[in-house]
């Protein structure tokens, strides 16, 4: 027996191939009862109601598909499994509606609409729901960090650049900085939802068809907000999924750069975050240890986040702008798991947050560390003492040397060091009294007097808070009116097919 006798008894000679239904179909069909079913039903449902109100079947046909759909509908599809016999989900349920109605009245149902555009509706049926799970699950976080931005107004810190200690700066800065940078994210996810909550029905394969069709009252009763209006554009174009996992890719990054903080806050070097022990492991042998796995866990969830969307890149490159599928069953679940993993790291930093506690005192106390208030020093200089910045600098920076190589620390700047550099590098003493060097070195008075818009200043990051806690009111709206939206069109549609069956 040569190989294409042995492929084609092991496959057989009709469609579907067994390799073909195993290896491909059988996973797709599977990935289709999972998550497309209930969408599939809504949006036969909502055909049902739009081919009867534009007179393109009769009332009777009408009422009998509806009470067929009622009863699939109401069986638990999740123990249905794959059988070639019917290829995939599409034609599994017209079968089951074919031996509730009849197989011609069933036929009817497909009047005017394609696997194409049922296949993209169902899509951004279930990302829209998955996106606004999103933006619930990161307004929940974002507003516990406007908490302890209000709560750490005035708790002083070091902030880094190149990863060492820069300037005083206040908790509730830090925080109010990555928050706005989550804020960003959000305005991605809104505009990553209005493009994938657009219809395509009515776009049928391609170009939609010859009957007298009504898009637009099938968008209202799926709960769209508009449809994509060009049918080639409905069925070729994937923007939308690469949109949101773009989105997706943002904001891991942006939550992995504050994971990795937080980590190392949470060092006993560090030791300034402590986290409740609901979300500590202890260590095996080490009976001291409070090892922070719960936020560790949140690494590699947000490479594994950022691996799954940048998946929707790679596989719709260099793809035909057209009806292909590489943008169907193979590809959305990559998005699905993407934005779980995202749902997962925001729930465990909500609930680490909003119970973890500060160590104030070392914050303040590294503050005071490593020469890092002498930017105000120099600044006083100028300020105080007339000397152009550059000249200022130069004499800083040989103050700091000075007191490095002599092992000493910043409390030991005093009028008589500060006259000796000056005179030395500028041949004339500066005369600053112990008074103000004493305030230019405080990092409680660093911070303060940062008020410029944007800076750490208790009274401009408590202006900047009222900002964000009014635009945050707004983002809590506006995800609360998307859900409205789909709540509200759902009980349009079942009215709809109400009114029908009750004529």
């Amino acid at each position: 027996m040569d190989l294409k006798e042995y492929i084609e008894n092991l496959d057989g000679r009709d469609f579907p191939g067994k390799t073909f239904a195993e290896s491909v179909l059988k996973p797709i069909f599977n990935v289709q009862r999972e998550y497309y079913y209930k969408p599939f039903i809504k949006i036969s449902k909502a055909h049902v109601v739009m081919l009867y109100e534009q007179n393109i079947i009769k009332i009777q046909e009408s009422k009998k598909l509806l009470e067929g759909l009622n009863k699939i509908e109401e069986m638990d599809f999740t123990s249905v499994e794959y059988n070639a016999k019917y290829e995939d989900m599409f034609f599994t349920v017209e079968n089951q509606l074919e031996n509730l109605v009849g197989k011609d009245l069933a036929g009817r149902l497909h009047i005017a609409r394609s696997r194409n555009d049922l296949d993209i509706c169902e899509f951004r049926m279930v990302l829209r729901l998955k996106t606004v799970e999103l933006m619930k699950n990161l307004n929940n976080f974002r507003k516990v960090l406007l908490s302890l931005a209000e709560e750490h107004k005035e708790t002083v810190m070091p902030a880094y650049t190149h990863t060492q200690p820069a300037q005083p700066t206040t908790l509730s800065h830090y925080i109010l900085a990555f928050y706005d940078s989550l804020s960003r994210d959000f305005e991605r996810i809104k505009r990553a939802y209005e493009n994938i909550n657009l219809s395509p029905i009515g776009a049928a394969a391609i170009t939609t068809t010859g009957f007298p069709i009504n898009r637009e009252r099938m968008s209202k009763l799926l709960g769209f907000n508009d449809l994509v209006e060009n049918s080639y554009d409905a069925i070729a174009g994937s923007d939308y999924l690469m949109e949101l996992a773009s989105t997706l890719m943002i904001l891991n990054t942006n939550m992995s750069k504050f994971i990795k903080d937080t980590l190392d806050f949470c060092t006993k070097e560090f030791n300034v975050f402590y986290l409740t022990d609901p979300y500590v492991q202890r260590s095996s042998i080490m009976p001291q240890k409070r090892n922070p796995s719960s936020l560790e866990h949140t690494r590699p969830m947000a490479s594994e986040a950022i691996g799954e969307a940048k998946c929707v890149f790679d596989m719709l490159h260099n793809t035909p702008f057209g009806d292909i599928v590489d943008t169907e069953e193979q590809l959305q679940p990559h998005l699905y798991e993407s934005i779980d993993y995202t749902l997962r790291i925001l729930k465990i930093f909500t609930s680490v947050f909003a119970t973890m506690n500060v160590n104030k005192k070392v914050l303040l106390d590294r503050a005071k560390e490593g020469f890092i208030t002498v930017t105000e020093l120099a600044d006083t200089l100028v300020r105080e003492k007339g000397l152009s910045f550059r000249k200022s600098h130069k004499i800083t920076g040989a103050i700091v040397r000075y007191l490095s190589n002599n092992n000493l620390t910043i409390e030991n700047i005093t009028p008589e060091i500060i006259d000796k550099i000056s005179l030395e590098l500028g041949g004339e003493e500066i005369h600053i009294s112990a008074e103000d060097i004493a305030k230019a070195l405080d990092p409680i008075n660093f911070v303060n007097i940062r008020k410029v818009t944007g800076g750490p200043a208790p009274e401009e990051v408590e202006r900047m808070l009222q900002n964000r806690n009014n635009s945050f009111i707004k983002d809590i709206e506006y995800q609360r009116r998307c859900l409205i939206s789909l709540e509200e069109s759902e009980k349009l549609l079942n009215q709809a097919v109400a009114s029908i069956l009750n004529k």
